[in-house]
């Protein structure tokens, strides 16, 4: 026997608990998703590390020099150079997505919320710097960025690595002057 009375939509008290109840869930959650959450920041030093060890191991492989260049901001970007020089780079492939390796914290993967500086300082100078040279062993050479063609400044001296960003916390993937050891905070 079917109901005399058929069900038309809801009634406003009906709507107005929805309502409230996606409001309460979406205070909940708000704090998760601010630009405050540190997991993007230890995802960014985890990838800013993965691409120093590569770059490194990149130049034992090939017996030659690897350049790590942070002079765009927001990027690291890693080449090859054939005999070390500062012109005819080459691509080095990330070897996951087989593209350009090319940290880019100013993209979606990170929402434009973490910032990244390259800091490469030369021993007795307190500039930082945005290039490295990589050489087979452990030549690590540091260049000031200047296009076309970047100057040697001097050897990697302590402190030197990249320094990530987001608001008021900032975290620092130290390179080893001597060793070339990426470290991560």
């Amino acid at each position: 026997m079917k109901s005399r009375h058929a069900s038309r939509g809801f009634t406003l008290l009906e709507t107005l608990v929805v309502a409230l109840l996606i409001g309460i869930v979406a205070l909940a959650a708000a704090p998760l998703l601010s630009s405050q959450n540190p997991t993007k920041l230890d995802v960014a030093a985890a990838e800013v590390g993965n691409a120093l060890r590569f770059a490194f191991s990149e130049a034992g492989r090939m017996g030659g020099c690897v350049w790590v260049d942070g002079s765009v901001p927001g990027h690291l970007r890693v080449w090859s150079s054939a005999g070390c020089a500062t012109s005819g780079l080459g691509v080095v492939s990330d070897p996951l997505t087989k593209r350009a390796l090319d940290i880019d914290t100013s993209g979606p993967a990170f929402s434009g919320q973490v910032s990244m500086a390259a800091k490469f300082f030369v021993p007795g100078n307190g500039t930082a710097y945005p290039q490295l040279l990589i050489g087979s062993g452990t030549q690590l050479q540091v260049y000031d960025g200047a296009t076309p063609t970047p100057n040697l400044v001097g050897p990697l001296g302590p402190g030197s690595g990249v320094v990530l960003r987001l608001g008021p916390q900032s975290v620092t993937v130290a390179l080893n002057e001597t060793t070339g050891l990426v470290t991560l905070p």
